[in-house]
């Protein structure tokens, strides 16, 4: 199989295979204590092959926040476009996606945590994470005011509720070690459900 590949999917493979162990090594380690030696062993690649495709360790450890948050970014910022149906209905298939692809993602969320424990460190990622939380509450705030219009949402701040809703996702990782096919996880959905309602009436 390997043999048919193409020079530029080899070196996309390769490229793909330095990051994924650099999300893993410096999620467990954090970014001082991280070698790029550690993560060229993990990869399965020699040391000055992670330079070929990252010129510092600086960049390589942007590249592991920054790349796997552009791929999640549609499915926070196309929220009234992915999720459809009623608000409620809206907000739940929301609830369940977003909690299915960080169940599978801990490494990531350790990563997103390292740097909003140190904004001063990491001020590039930070103003890119702070961007990431405005554009979502932007996107979601549209279908929260529809449901508060139609009283199942309650009457709280839409900002205040998404940046709650966002908290819940970015700690459950730190709370719950679970392995992603524990029940855990769908209980977790609805405790992230009951921060936008559904409002009963008595």
């Amino acid at each position: 199989m390997s043999e048919h590949l193409s020079m530029s999917e080899k070196k996309k493979l390769k490229r793909q295979g330095i990051l994924r162990a650099a999300i893993k090594i410096f999620s467990e380690n954090g970014f001082a204590e991280t070698t790029i030696a550690a993560i060229a062993k993990e990869a399965g690649v020699s040391f000055g092959t992670v330079f070929t495709y990252f010129e510092t360790k600086e960049t390589l450890y942007e590249a592991a926040i920054l790349e796997p948050l552009e791929e999640i970014k549609p499915f926070f910022y196309e929220v009234e476009t992915r999720f459809q149906g009623t608000p409620i209905e809206a907000i739940r298939q929301m609830i369940d996606f977003h909690v299915d692809l960080f169940s599978e993602r801990s490494e990531f969320l350790r990563l997103i945590q390292q740097v909003l424990g140190r904004p001063d460190r990491f001020p590039k990622l930070f103003e890119e994470l702070d961007h990431f939380v405005d554009t979502f509450v932007e996107s979601i705030t549209p279908v929260i005011e529809k449901g508060q219009g139609q009283e199942v949402f309650y009457d709280e701040s839409p900002a205040l509720i998404a940046q709650s809703y966002l908290s819940i996702l970015n700690g459950m990782r730190l709370t719950f070690i679970d392995e992603p096919t524990h029940s855990i996880w769908p209980a977790l959905t609805i405790q992230a459900l009951r921060l936008f309602g559904p409002v009963t009436t008595k």
